[in-house]
């Protein structure tokens, strides 16, 4: 290679050197400024966005677990005082959040409300039995009317409908809910869920100010 040739391979090299480093120095951050936009725009929840679509599906599977007290003895409870004598068994397994957002109204403050749809499906699959497993309880409105009047009275109201301290019931009522026939209402340690809402719920939309997005600005009407 001549001197000649050596020049122009190192001027060549040097051009494009530069060039490609112009190049980068203009594209580089085009292009980060490009992700960046695409990105802050399918974060917004407004329709037609990827995070919208996400967020208005069915949320992920969320499980709660219970385990229930089954009492050995509640004969001699009531007749002798005896301490209760207890066995544990679980868990019994529901899924309890599984259904879409719904009543999705945009506001003029870059906000969106929503109410989310409560139910409790079982999932034998992740349970030691089935929701039909019937357990010896306290029996809560008898206790309850034993707060509430005079015992004498109390046992009068309760002799009268028949009810007593303790009672057998299902997995399924102890925890959504069974009519007393004693108080003729409805009660359960988790009565009223199913078939109920939660919320409303208002949250930000990121529209104005992505950092925000998805932020519960109220809950109820309450900030």
């Amino acid at each position: 290679m001549t001197c000649c040739d050596q020049k122009c391979a190192l001027i060549t090299g040097a051009v494009l050197g530069a060039l490609i480093a112009v190049l980068g120095g203009i594209l580089i951050p085009v292009g980060n400024m490009f992700i960046e936009n695409t990105v802050n725009k399918e974060t917004v929840l407004e329709s037609g966005t990827l995070a919208f679509d996400t967020w208005t599906s069915v949320d992920t599977a969320i499980y709660r677990q219970f385990w229930l007290f089954d009492v050995q003895n509640p004969d001699e409870v009531v007749s002798q005082g005896a301490k209760p004598a207890l066995v544990q068994k679980g868990p019994y397994t529901y899924r309890t959040r599984f259904l879409p957002k719904t009543n999705i109204t945009f506001n003029d403050n870059f906000t969106v409300s929503f109410v989310l749809p409560a139910g409790a499906i079982f999932e034998p699959g992740m349970s030691v039995g089935t929701e039909e497993d019937i357990f010896t309880s306290l029996n809560l409105a008898v206790a309850g009317v034993y707060g509430l009047l005079d015992h004498k009275l109390a046992n009068l109201f309760i002799q009268s409908s028949n009810a007593n301290l303790f009672q057998n019931r299902t997995v399924k009522e102890l925890l959504w809910g069974y009519r007393d026939p004693m108080l003729n209402s409805m009660i359960g340690v988790f009565y009223p869920y199913n078939d109920t809402t939660d919320g409303p719920y208002t949250v930000f939309t990121g529209k104005d100010d992505i950092k925000k997005v998805a932020t519960i600005e109220r809950w109820q009407g309450e900030t």
